[in-house]
C-alpha cells in the first residue's frame, strides 16, 4: 500500500476516502433491510474498523514480519488468530448478530476473510513489482558504471597517443607544434565538458572528428589522400559521446600514411538510421587491424551493445589491403 508517486497526506487522504466509500456502499446495502438507524451505523461503522484492522495487519504486520522473513507456520498461525479474533470481537462484544448464529458467524467472516485475501494479494504485487524496480535499476547503475568505467580507459588511451604524436613533434621543432597544441585542447574540451550525460550533438561530435583529422595531418610528415564527408546531420541528432575515436585512431595509427588513403563518410537518412564508413589502406605485412587495435575495437562493440542494444550493426571487413568499418545506428 506504499506508494512513491504521491505525497504523504495525499496517500492517506486517499486510504480515508477508500473507507468512507466503502461505509457508505455498506450503509446503502443495509437500509433496505435494517429499519434502525442506530443499529445500521453500529453495522457499518463495526465492519468498518474490523475489515481496515485486519487489512493494515496483514499488510504491514504480518507478511512484512513473518511471511517475508520465511516464517510460513508463524505466519499462518497469526493469520487464522487475527481473523478468529476479529470475527469473534464483532459478533460477541459489538453485539452483531443476525438470523441464526451459524448465518451470523458468516456473514461476518465474509469481510474479514476477504479483506485479507485482498491485501495479501496487492502485497504480493507490490513486491514483486518493487523487486522488477530494484532488479532495473541495478541492472541500469551496472550498465552506467561499465560504460564509465569503458570511458575512462578510451580517453587516457587516446590522450597518450596524441601527447606522445606531438613530443615527437616538438623535439624535432615542427612548425605545426603550436597549432597541434591548439587542437588537442579543442578536443580535450569536448571530451571533458561535453560529456555531461551518455550523450552528445551529433553536429559538436563531427567538429571533434574534423580537429582529430586536422591533428594528424599536422603531425605526419607523409601527407595520405584524406577524404571526410558528411550530410543530413539535424540539429536533434545526438549520438554516444566520442563512439567514433576507437575507428579514428586506428584508420590513422594502423593504416599506410605514407601513400595511402583514408576515407571517412556519415550519413544519416530520412529514418534517422546513421551509417558511418571509414576505410584506409594497411601494409600487407601487418597484423589484421583487429589484432593491431586490440582493447579499442573491443571495447567500442561493448559500448555499442550497451548503449544501442538491438539497434545498431557493426561489420568490420579486413582484405590483402585495405580495412572497412561500417557502422549502422538507429538515432531514434
Amino acid at each position: 500500500m506504499k506508494n512513491n508517486f504521491i505525497s504523504r497526506p495525499a496517500f492517506y487522504a486517499l486510504h480515508v476516502l477508500f473507507w468512507l466509500c466503502y461505509g457508505a456502499i455498506l450503509y446503502a446495502s443495509l437500509s433496505n433491510w435494517i429499519n434502525s438507524s442506530s443499529e445500521i451505523w453500529g453495522a457499518v461503522i463495526s465492519d468498518v474498523l474490523t475489515s481496515s484492522s485486519i487489512a493494515y495487519l496483514n499488510y504491514y504486520l504480518l507478511l512484512p514480519k513473518l511471511y517475508k522473513k520465511g516464517k510460513y507456520s508463524g505466519y499462518i498461525m497469526a493469520s487464522i488468530a487475527v481473523v478468529v479474533t476479529i470475527v469473534l470481537l464483532r459478533v460477541n462484544l459489538l453485539g452483531m448478530t443476525h438470523r441464526s448464529v451459524t448465518y451470523t458467524y458468516f456473514i461476518r467472516s465474509v469481510p474479514a476473510f476477504g479483506f485479507y485475501l485482498i491485501t495479501t494479494v496487492i502485497w504480493f504485487f507490490a513486491n514483486m513489482i518493487s523487486a522488477q524496480r530494484n532488479e532495473i535499476e541495478l541492472r541500469n547503475s551496472q550498465l552506467a558504471s561499465e560504460l564509465k568505467f569503458l570511458k575512462l580507459q578510451l580517453s587516457p588511451h587516446f590522450l597518450f597517443n596524441t601527447l606522445n604524436n606531438i613530443y615527437s613533434m616538438a623535439y624535432f621543432k615542427e612548425d605545426n607544434t603550436a597549432a597541434a597544441i591548439m587542437k588537442l585542447s579543442e578536443m580535450m574540451r569536448h571530451m571533458l565538458y561535453e560529456d555531461q550525460g551518455r550523450f552528445v550533438s551529433l553536429a559538436k561530435e563531427i567538429k571533434f572528428m574534423e580537429n582529430f583529422i586536422e591533428l594528424w595531418r599536422l603531425k605526419l610528415d607523409e601527407k595520405p589522400t584524406i577524404e571526410f564527408s558528411h550530410q543530413g546531420v539535424k540539429d536533434r541528432h545526438s549520438i554516444a559521446h566520442l563512439i567514433f575515436l576507437v575507428f579514428l585512431e586506428n584508420a590513422f595509427k594502423h593504416g599506410n600514411t605514407m601513400d595511402g588513403r583514408i576515407a571517412i563518410k556519415l550519413t544519416i537518412n530520412k529514418e534517422d538510421v546513421l551509417h558511418f564508413y571509414i576505410r584506409n589502406d594497411v601494409l600487407k605485412a601487418r597484423k589484421t587491424a583487429e589484432e593491431e587495435s586490440g582493447v579499442g575495437l573491443s571495447n567500442v562493440k561493448k559500448r555499442l551493445n550497451l548503449i544501442y542494444p538491438g539497434k545498431h550493426e557493426l561489420v568490420l571487413d579486413q582484405t590483402t589491403g585495405s580495412f572497412e568499418v561500417n557502422l549502422n545506428i538507429d538515432l531514434k
